[in-house]
């Protein structure tokens, strides 16, 4: 009796050595890399208690698109990009809406009229392309256009900036790098802030698993499939078709004029989102709708923000 449970005793245990040699032939999968931003002193949330006191991030940017999103919590501030030692900025101020950057001859002297006035609780988008050189601010979601200031007058590293633009009282702002979800959509070809923008490791909760074999039922509805004579939208819309009515959480509605491929496309990205899976936005074309010299927009809605949505379907046959 004994030694037939010395045998499966020194059965189990071969089983475990064999099994941990086995794994040691994997490499580690670690989660994609971010870099964790924060400003000078730690926080996302920072006050600036005197005036032409200024604060800039951890991490600096050299190349890349990036974006970011800063909230002004209380007072009257500046919202913008400088370098290391902070004596050169481009930045948005709140109090009139101008823009101002390093004076040089080629731009003149400092602050210029560049935006709308924002003041607290509004949200100051920040994107930051260093691939060809520009700098765009939003004010709630809404562009403020490009500044007449170009990143490459900072040096070769750029650091979201901030500052105390009243004389007395305190400034308080509040960063999302990218940490958590943003508040507005991310232009297209930009990455938070956060992002390292080198990693392409993935994460192991979204590595599939090879004993599990497809669900056929989750197999792509073969009409979402993309249109090749449907490239730009802008032939005349034939077909069956939707509009499709996006209520957001703000309360705003977005209406959408969409073919049933791209209605289906929504709808299957909204139910697998829905079950966990998937991007936390969904970008729409708004193919006719285009406004200025642009060859293509798209409006991108985020997951967390739809309220409800309604299909009202029609054709033009």
């Amino acid at each position: 009796m004994n030694n037939i449970i010395f045998k499966k005793l020194r059965t189990i245990v071969l089983a475990l050595l064999i099994g941990a040699s086995v794994f040691s032939l994997f490499p580690t999968v670690t989660k994609a890399e971010t870099t964790n931003v924060t400003w000078s002193d730690g926080s996302l949330t920072k006050t600036i208690p005197e005036w032409n006191q200024t604060d800039i991030t951890n991490v600096g940017k050299s190349s890349g698109k990036w974006y970011w999103e800063v909230t002004l919590n209380k007072g009257s501030g500046d919202i913008g990009v400088a370098n290391s030692d902070k004596k050169k900025q481009i930045r948005y101020t709140g109090y009139h809406g101008g823009g101002h950057g390093p004076t040089s001859q080629s731009f003149g002297t400092g602050n210029y009229d560049y935006g709308a006035v924002y003041t607290v609780n509004d949200v100051i988008s920040v994107a930051l392309d260093l691939s060809n050189n520009t700098i765009i601010f939003y004010k709630n979601g809404v562009s403020q256009g490009v500044s007449k200031y170009t990143p490459s007058l900072l040096g070769d590293t750029v650091y979201p900036y901030i500052r105390n633009d009243q004389l007395n009282g305190s400034v308080v702002y509040t960063a999302n790098f990218g940490a958590s979800d943003f508040k507005y959509p991310i232009p297209e070809g930009f990455l938070p802030y956060q992002e390292s923008g080198t990693s392409t490791t993935p994460d192991p909760s979204t590595t599939p698993d090879p004993s599990t074999k497809p669900d056929p039922s989750t197999k792509p509805d073969p009409s979402t499939t993309p249109d090749p004579s449907d490239t730009e939208g802008t032939s005349q819309p034939t077909g069956d078709r939707a509009i499709l009515t996006v209520t957001m959480d703000n309360g705003f509605d977005k209406e959408f004029d969409l073919s049933k491929k791209e209605l289906n496309a929504f709808i299957a990205w909204y139910d697998a989102k829905d079950t966990g899976r998937g991007a936390s936005f969904f970008a729409i074309d708004k193919h006719n709708n285009n406004k200025g010299p642009f060859s293509n927009r798209k409006d991108y809605v985020i997951f967390n923000k739809i309220l409800t949505f309604e299909v009202s379907e029609y054709s033009t046959k």
